[in-house]
């Protein structure tokens, strides 16, 4: 069983491969694939993903006054890299860590 999405199952269900086309589609047409996800009460991540498919993906997650990057091999990683980095703003939010 693969990895199972916990912040972008609003938007594509339990599984990276939901999102995999309508990122693929958009990244090949612009560039990137940015979507608002909302969690709680119009909060939420916003989650983007850039790249040329052939060097790599980055990937940037912002959260008000968190934000996080990074770098990933394979659209399929870069999802999930951004599901779990939004996840774990989620739970530094719910642990009081955060406030903004």
């Amino acid at each position: 069983m693969g990895y199972q999405l916990r912040i972008l199952d609003a938007i594509a269900g339990a599984d990276p491969a939901g999102l995999l086309a309508e990122a693929g589609r958009a990244i090949t047409a612009g560039g990137s694939w940015e979507r608002f996800v909302e969690v709680r009460m119009s909060a939420g991540p916003i989650v983007r993903i850039t790249g040329d498919g052939r060097s790599g993906y980055e990937v940037s997650v912002g959260w008000g006054s968190q934000e996080g990057r990074l770098r990933a091999r394979a659209l399929q990683s870069a999802i999930e890299c951004a599901d779990r980095l939004a996840h774990v703003f989620y739970e530094m939010r719910g642990a009081g860590m955060i406030r903004d």
